[in-house]
């Protein structure tokens, strides 16, 4: 869709829409009371809402409980679910025809890339081919819970086919009836949005590529932990091609995902309950990415087979993030290396042949036709080795000599959902473990906490054995020694049960120290998120669910004390001079770090350290490449940190550290004059550092009014503990941040506190399209509003069988 024309065209554009958006939404809105028919249920199905569309789902039996489950998420959530599938099963084109993807957020390369050339990009990455293989080697139990699923999204589907949201009748299109294999591929696809190693690789290859046998200068800007190569110019020239879209896709969907749990023992905590919180870090999207609800499945009178509570995820079944009677989870992403990419050479007289180990192999070859609204299908063919898919046919210049594959461990057949559904029904440590067994990928930091005080972390996921750790540069694909050897037995992955310090804490960090002896990233998160965490734990000698909201809620930036302290000699220098840079080291010199909407010197530290990377960075990178590798902005953090605090650094050997400062502080102080006037107070962060959430039809200029929030002041960076994490391509407006916020004690029954950033549904007529963002911004929580003690009385919604055909003759 394209943006709508400016001026007077707008204006009458705008009115025209707004009332026909208004009748298209009223009759779609959803309904939280009366009774509806669902074919497929055997028994009456009863629903309770809260005063925040948080609903109760009460059944006899699990079949039922999940067709209610599917039932539901389609009622609030139809339209985001369906443009889920699409976005990851590569058939965006078939709606946006060959316009460019509508998502406002995304990096200016990406927003250039046409959707039909997203959806190949999809196709040749093969999520939606790994989640038929998926389904097929799933046992029956679980196909049968995925069976019921969609039984109930159909049902909905079928049922509302003159009422649907109305998104799809402002697009003219009818969504297609739900398959186990959607479902599926929405939870293969977070091995996508929460990996990035792949990127991280690409981005290396064209930095390699551009500075050639500049070793010093490569090895200062590769993630800390990695090794430098031996002979950069080794790269191979037709990789770097490659990255022109998949970089810029790649980083747009990674960048910035994180999270943040913890959990504290009864020892620890102040009422002697298990305490545990989490608020996982996730793009900011309208509607949410979390659908809360209660589930719980027992015939009447007898003991329950299912209880539980939290967030769960459009598309799928069961709860993600939660707690059922006797233990809570939480999850933050593990961030191990998941990938790896392979030189593939070819055959000189063939180039369908490629070299192995043990001799010639002809690629495996399919056709992918990518439908494109409004003009001719997309025909591509998808090459593979024995590694995975040639991810080089991407670009149109690929290499005649080589080629480019990836291996990711996304692409086996696990057993994602298996480990949701039986984490959801584990009553202890034991049993929660044989759960995780069964995740594949991503890899998930899990933590835990019970009702009988204890605590323990598991890293969950596929992690690949190697003979020694990779570099970041492709491996030659036909030598034997660079092949994986299998995956780490689940048994000797990192774990920890009741620590005697009583926390444990996980904010995407490094899982495990040097003692352990498998490698497992170079792409961890800097420290500086856990370092807070676990400092504001330990002051405490016993801790409270209230002490918890807090440290959510925490923005003191340890990068920004630690890279001003090291270029505090520079600040004095420039604060000993009377222009406007002097007062502004003057403030940096006494600031705390606190990074709150009201602070003057969070802006300008922020500004100066966008200033300070760009002075290092564009010279030697270019303004093609700089943005790029800052997209991952955490990733580069530490590396350029180092630069940064060394004064006799290489990089300073053409302008001294203290002349580049107090260069990029005059150049802050005239560009915040510009932007935001003379007067110092009016500086703010939150003024410059905004979120705004924004529905995927937001870019149309008339709807954007009706469909957003905000923008609002956003408090934090990307590495304060309340994160407000922005791109340094688009700097300042927050991006990533809590998706969900979340408390549990284990008490009896467990005491929860939650909020979402927006509400809970993704009806923009819905009370409950927003309802949750003032409470969100403003950091407080809605403290057990899920229960059926606290639901609406005059808020039921009854899910009903359909009528025997006895009971349809009866008068």
């Amino acid at each position: 869709m394209e943006t709508p024309r400016t001026g007077l065209a707008a204006i009458l554009f705008s009115a025209l829409l707004k009332p026909l958006l208004f009748l298209a939404a009223r009759s779609s809105a959803p309904r939280y009371a009366g009774e509806r028919v669902v074919p497929g249920l055997e028994r009456t199905v009863t629903v309770h809402w809260d005063d925040y569309g948080v609903p109760r789902v009460r059944a006899e039996g699990e079949r039922d409980l999940f067709i209610a489950q599917g039932y539901l998420h389609a009622h609030e959530r139809l339209w985001q679910m369906d443009m889920n599938r699409r976005f990851l099963s590569g058939r965006l084109a078939e709606i946006f025809g060959s316009f460019p993807v509508p998502w406002r957020e995304l990096s200016v390369q990406f927003r250039a890339c046409r959707s039909a050339d997203f959806d190949y990009f999809v196709r040749l990455l093969g999520i939606r081919r790994s989640a038929e293989v998926a389904f097929e080697r799933s046992p029956e139990d679980d196909r049968e819970r995925l069976r019921a699923y969609c039984e109930g999204v159909n049902r909905y589907i079928e049922d509302n086919l003159k009422r649907l949201p109305w998104e799809f009748r402002l697009l003219r299109y009818e969504p297609e009836p739900w398959s186990p294999v959607d479902t599926l591929t929405i939870a293969k696809g977070f091995a996508l949005l929460l990996s990035t190693a792949l990127f991280s690789r690409l981005n290396m290859i064209a930095i390699a590529r551009r500075l050639g046998d500049q070793n010093e200068i490569f090895s200062a800007l590769r993630p800390r932990s990695a090794a430098a190569p031996a002979v950069v110019a080794a790269a191979w020239d037709g990789a770097a091609r490659a990255w022109t879209f998949t970089g810029a896709i790649l980083g747009d969907l990674a960048a910035g995902h994180g999270s943040n749990a913890w959990a504290v023992s009864g020892k620890r905590s102040a009422t002697g309950k298990a305490i545990l919180a989490n608020d996982p870090h996730l793009r900011m999207t309208l509607p949410s990415v979390w659908y809360l609800m209660g589930l719980r499945a027992g015939p009447a009178g007898q003991p329950v087979s299912y209880d539980v509570w939290g967030a769960s995820i459009p598309g799928a079944p069961c709860i993600h993030i939660g707690h059922n009677r006797r233990i809570a989870w939480g999850v933050t992403a593990a961030l191990c290396d998941d990938v790896e990419l392979y030189r593939e050479r070819l055959h000189r007289l063939d180039p369908e042949l490629y070299l192995t180990p043990t001799g010639w192999e002809r690629m495996e070859r399919r056709e992918e036709v990518v439908r494109v609204r409004g003009a001719a299908p997309l025909r591509k063919i998808v090459r593979s080795t024995r590694h995975g898919p040639v991810l080089s046919d991407f670009s149109e210049a690929a290499s005649s000599t080589e080629v480019l594959s990836l291996r990711w461990t996304a692409h086996e057949a696990s057993q994602e959902l298996a480990a949701v559904y039986h984490v959801n029904r584990a009553e202890d440590w034991p049993a929660f473990l044989r759960a995780l067994s069964h995740h594949g990928a991503p890899t998930l930091n899990y933590l835990f906490a019970d009702i009988d005080g204890n605590i323990g972390y598991s890293l969950a996921g596929k992690v690949p054995l190697r003979a020694a750790a990779p570099p970041l540069l492709p491996l030659e694909g036909w030598r034997k020694e660079n092949d994986w050897l299998g995956y780490a037995p689940f048994e000797e992955l990192p774990r920890l049960f009741n620590p005697p310090e009583g926390i444990i804490a996980s904010a995407n960090h490094p899982i495990a120290d040097a003692s352990y002896p498998r490698y497992l990233s170079h792409f961890f998160e800097p420290p500086y998120r856990i370092e807070r965490i676990r400092r504001v734990l330990a002051e405490k000698r016993e801790l409270s669910p209230d002490d918890c909201a807090a440290l959510q809620l925490d923005v003191v930036s340890l990068h920004a004390r630690e890279l001003l302290a090291a270029l505090r000699p520079d600040l004095e220098a420039a604060a000993a001079r009377r222009q406007g840079e002097g007062e502004l080291a003057r403030l940096l010199l006494g600031w705390d770090g606190s990074c709150t909407v009201d602070s003057v010197p969070a802006a300008i530290f922020h500004a100066l350290h966008q200033k300070l990377m760009a002075a290092l960075l564009l010279p030697v990178l270019g303004e093609e490449l700089m943005p790029a590798y800052l997209e991952v902005f955490n990733q580069c953090l530490l590396p350029l940190g180092d630069i940064l605090k060394d004064p006799e650094s290489p990089w300073f050997r053409r302008v001294s550290r203290t002349t580049l400062v107090s260069r990029c502080l005059r150049e802050v102080h005239d560009e915040m004059v510009f932007s935001l006037g003379p007067e110092l107070d009016r500086w703010r962060w939150g003024r410059i550092h905004t979120l705004t959430l924004d529905h995927p039809l937001s870019r149309v200029a008339a709807l954007k009014p009706l469909l957003s929030i905000g923008p609002s002041p956003a408090p934090g960076d990307g590495v304060t503990v309340n994160l407000g994490f922005y791109r340094h391509s688009n700097p300042y407006r927050q991006v990533v941040g809590a998706s969900l916020r979340f408390i549990v004690e284990l008490d009896s029954p467990p005491r929860f506190r939650y909020v979402l950033p927006s509400g809970q549904s993704g009806h923009w007529l819905s009370p409950h399209y927003r309802d949750q963002h003032p409470l969100w911004a403003q950091g407080r929580l809605l403290s057990d509003s899920g229960t059926e003690a606290r639901a609406s009385a005059h808020r039921v919604l009854t899910l009903s069988p359909e009528p025997l055909e006895e009971d349809r003759r009866r008068p």
